[in-house]
């Protein structure tokens, strides 16, 4: 296994700022640009996601809709998961990301200038989620497994936690920006705004300095390499139960978020200001859970990750359970600090426990097993919810993750043992 515990950069001190309080891993120059410029671009992300919608509806005036099309993204993901991860390891993965991102900027700008012309159509729609789904899966495994080369071992936690909070205050941004600028601009501008964000990350990357060099010098056969992630992670047992608690116990608390509109309407009984604090409180949680991880340092995590997974669950359960708007607010705090903390884990975990010239499959399967479970959660939660309640529906989710941590908590033990 590479080592990763050496400094990948000379950093002078920064007096000006106590970057070690809760973000250590800001003190490295190259993961300040990476994490800032990723920044800029999600929250452009957002913007697009939000707009989206409100082309397909406008256009289609269906709900199928609305659930078809995002299903489309995530058809490539399957394939091209496999061979994107031969590719991260293969090819310098700064250059690789700086590629993704350029694609993805053209999408986006495709759909642009398509909406802003009137020549969009469904067909259309269909086709850009399609390649957007594509491009994703070879840039989402690609920049976590790059994070290995911009911080060091002790670091890495803490550069997890500080992404997925980038992910979801960027998200929250970006969805508070998007109903005014679809009102003054409209779609069409609103999209091509989306489009200019990508230059944030591909300047950053541009700057940063590490070795552009490909990680796997083995060389495996190409159709033995498909297939050496899989088999990695089928040898570290302990690994793949890690990620295992992270697509089950935190997939079945995900649709708590994706099908919040619903309960915040029918359960809650608030509007649209009620629905944005619901989600500013998920994503205050997980700003505080940065905080935590950078507390839990380099000891335990197992039992740390072992933990969590068994708390998500009851916090899900006492969610599904409630109907006072302050109490769920301060639910969804717990549940975006504890949901942060099981990812940020597991990420850590399974990087700094896999060789690096197999990171990228390795990352590869954990980025498809997340998007799949996510996505087959809200699925599952949404479909037992027409014909149970919705608060049924959460509780009986978290049930079952509950039952499935404790089972593999005696099943597999050594689980709890990584650091």
């Amino acid at each position: 296994m590479t080592d990763i515990s050496e400094p990948r950069e000379r950093r002078p001190m920064l007096p000006a700022a106590n970057w070690s309080a809760v973000a250590p891993a800001l003190r490295s120059r190259n993961f300040r640009l990476f994490w800032f410029g990723q920044s800029l671009s999600l929250i452009g992300t957002s913007l697009q996601v939000l707009a989206e919608g409100y082309l397909i509806y406008q256009l289609t005036q269906s709900t199928l809709w609305l659930g078809m099309v995002p299903f489309f993204a995530l058809l490539p993901v399957v394939p091209i998961s496999f061979l994107g991860g031969v590719l991260i390891d293969r090819v310098p993965r700064r250059k690789l990301i700086i590629a993704t991102q350029i694609g993805l900027m053209a999408q986006a700008a495709i759909f642009a200038i398509l909406t802003l012309t009137g020549r969009i159509n469904q067909w259309h729609i269909l086709v850009l989620y399609s390649v957007f789904g594509a491009l994703l899966a070879i840039d989402h495994p690609a920049r976590r497994a790059f994070l290995v080369d911009l911080v060091r071992r002790d670091e890495l936690a803490n550069a997890v936690a500080l992404n997925a909070t980038s992910f979801n205050v960027s998200s929250l941004a970006g969805y508070a920006l998007s109903g005014l600028l679809i009102a003054t601009i409209g779609v069409g501008g609103t999209m091509l705004i989306n489009a200019a964000t990508y230059l944030f990350p591909v300047f950053a990357l541009a700057a940063i300095r590490v070795p552009d060099i490909g990680q796997d010098t083995v060389r495996t056969p190409f159709k033995a390499a498909l297939s050496e992630g899989i088999v990695t992670l089928w040898r570290r047992p302990s690994i793949l139960a890690t990620i295992s608690l992270m697509a089950i116990a935190g997939g079945l608390a995900w649709p708590v978020f994706g099908m919040m509109p619903a309960f915040a309407k029918d359960v809650l009984k608030v509007g649209s200001v009620g629905l944005g604090l619901l989600m500013a409180a998920g994503a205050l949680g997980s700003v505080l859970g940065t905080w935590v991880v950078a507390k839990l340092g380099v000891h335990r995590r197992g039992r740390s990750l072992a933990g969590a997974s068994l708390l998500l669950p009851l916090l899900v359960m006492g969610f599904a359970l409630t109907k006072n708007m302050l109490q769920a607010c301060l639910l969804l705090v717990a549940l975006g600090l504890v949901l942060l903390v099981l990812q940020s884990l597991t990420i850590t975990l399974v990087q700094i426990n896999i060789p690096d010239r197999v990171r990228g499959r390795v990352m590869s399967v954990y980025s498809l097993l997340h998007a799949g479970s996510d996505t087959g959660a809200n699925l599952l939660i949404g479909g037992a919810a027409v014909f149970l309640t919705l608060p049924l529906a959460l509780g009986l989710g978290g049930l079952a993750a509950l039952i499935y941590a404790l089972a593999l908590a005696v099943a597999v033990p050594s689980a709890r043992r990584l650091d």
